[in-house]
């Protein structure tokens, strides 16, 4: 038998699909950071049990009860594992722009947003080598210079333009001197909503040492504005501030505006707004009830959708297809009838969308599964290019949903955007790795190509007197090399030959002359 790991995917997909059914989930507990009330936890948790608390009360019709499990699989989880550590995570190059032009706006400066959008898109884009980019903390030479540059800009546009100065820092900083009670108000007015807190006195001390009486008021508020949007805690999500449990001086409890930042972060790719961290503020957000009010509206918000569907679209490396060869002849003889590539029509588009409308569904609506999801026969796309590549009508928008034809596809592994080639072939390698990596979760080690024997990667050729299966299957017999690796995913790319390159089902695979388009088998 062979045993598969739960992978961080599979977690977060439990996790919305769960929310989206509006039920109750219970999480494992045992992590470095504690929950309000005790629980450890991702810090998402207010409770002891998990994310208890989230379903609307009252019984409502269709709502998983707490520790069930509609999948069916058994799952027992160890609460008596030792925590493990949570790593200082720097903002992912989204979750920055997005906080930049959040922060702008809160305080009034939303107008220098033009002026600093080429400096935020100037910072490298996190990378999808990890499968997440959120999951890409390395921080570079150009990360530490282009946060520098983003704060220059800010603090010079508030020191030239005195609208701007009294916007950021109040009336008080047009003076002729700057008060250390008006340095006070713009700590609480600007750099409170940067550090996503309220400040220490080692905080305000830093920032009161920059009025030092040789900067003139524009100068000094220029000054702090630098420093503070270049500052580690700006720049990073830092859980240092809770108190230690009794049980470890290691395992820290979350505060509340801790909890406030990553609820916005997970869900938003963005900073706590106003009514979470007056939540923190006033402590509710520590609370079971609290907390579960705010994961309400934080979830519901339309923010959140999208933050899903990067979720969906990076997990199943939708980004990584690189087209249709339309001019090839060999795809245009396996696409005829299809209106690939004519001018209005763009099928991977609709391809993609149709597995966010599916994803949109099954997290949104209803009391759906996991389970359901990698099972259902329901088409969701109103293309009629890929309704006519699945043999069905197009949904109108409303009503019941069609059906994919009986014994042809089932499930979200087999929607044409998980099974297309740019070329005519299929390539069950590829596709059996996406099953390996992405459903199941389990690493796929890249060989080296050094040890390789030559033209080992090279796809074999087309043949009339082979499948495409057995072309591929020659490719590792024999090879132990090969077989050590292929013996655990190319089985799965197999059993999905029963759709061709587009996507469509068959029951009979076609071979054509790759450069003139002539059917040869």
């Amino acid at each position: 038998m062979t045993t598969f790991r739960l992978c961080s995917a599979w977690i977060f997909t439990g996790f919305v699909l769960a929310w989206g059914s509006g039920c109750s989930a219970e999480v494992p507990e045992g992590r470095q950071k504690m929950g309000p009330s005790g629980g450890a936890g991702s810090g998402l948790e207010p409770g002891t049990g998990g994310l208890q608390g989230m379903a609307p009360t009252g019984g409502t019709p269709g709502a998983v009860p707490v520790g069930s499990n509609p999948g069916g699989v058994a799952v027992t989880c160890d609460t008596g594992a030792a925590p493990g550590v949570s790593p200082l995570m720097k903002l992912s190059t989204v979750q920055y722009r997005n906080t930049v032009r959040d922060l702008l706006q809160a305080v009034g400066a939303g107008s220098v947003l033009p002026s600093v959008q080429t400096l935020t898109a100037s910072i490298p884009d996190d990378s999808l080598a990890n499968g997440f980019r959120g999951r890409d903390n390395r921080t570079a030479l150009e990360h530490v210079q282009g946060y520098f540059n983003v704060g220059r800009a800010v603090g010079d546009a508030v020191a030239k333009d005195p609208a701007l100065l009294v916007a950021v820092a109040g009336s008080c900083a047009s003076g002729a001197s700057l008060t250390a009670a008006c340095v006070d108000g713009f700590l609480d007015r600007f750099v409170s909503l940067v550090y996503r807190r309220p400040l220490t006195d080692m905080d305000r001390a830093e920032y009161q040492a920059l009025n030092d009486g040789v900067r003139t008021p524009s100068q000094a508020v220029r000054a702090m504005v630098v420093v503070a949007l270049s500052s580690p805690r700006f720049v990073h999500q830092v859980e240092v501030d809770g108190t230690s449990v009794a049980t470890s001086a290691d395992l820290l409890q979350l505060t509340a505006y801790e909890i406030a930042s990553r609820l916005s972060y997970t869900f938003w790719q963005t900073m706590p707004d106003n009514q979470l961290l007056a939540a923190a503020k006033s402590g509710s957000l520590a609370t079971d009830a609290g907390f579960a009010q705010e994961l309400e509206r934080v979830v519901s918000d339309p923010r959140t959708h999208e933050t899903l569907w990067s979720f969906w679209n990076e997990w199943l490396h939708l980004e990584k297809f690189t087209g249709f060869e339309t001019t090839r002849p060999g795809l245009e003889a396996l696409a005829a009838g299809e209106s690939l590539g004519v001018a209005g029509h763009d099928h991977y588009r609709d391809m993609v969308q149709e597995v966010r409308d599916l994803s949109e569904l099954f997290t949104f609506q209803g009391t759906r599964t996991a389970s359901e999801l990698l099972t259902t026969d329901i088409s969701v796309t109103q293309s009629p290019d890929l309704a006519h590549l699945y043999g069905v009508q197009p949904w109108t928008g409303t009503g019941n949903y069609p059906t994919l034809p009986p014994g042809t596809r089932a499930g979200l592994f087999q929607r044409a955007a998980l099974l297309v080639s740019n070329l005519e072939q299929t390539n069950p390698f590829h596709r059996g790795a996406l099953v390996r990596r992405s459903l199941l979760c389990d690493a796929l080690p890249q060989p080296d190509p050094n040890s390789l024997p030559p033209g080992s990667l090279d796809p074999p050729p087309p043949s009339t007197a082979q499948t495409t299966r057995q072309r591929f299957q020659a490719k590792v017999d024999g090879k132990p090399l090969c077989q050590a690796c292929h013996g655990g995913f190319s089985d799965m790319g197999y059993v999905l030959e029963s759709f061709d390159a587009l996507g469509r089902y068959r029951t009979t695979e076609k071979v054509f002359n790759e450069q003139k388009g002539a059917l040869v088998a």
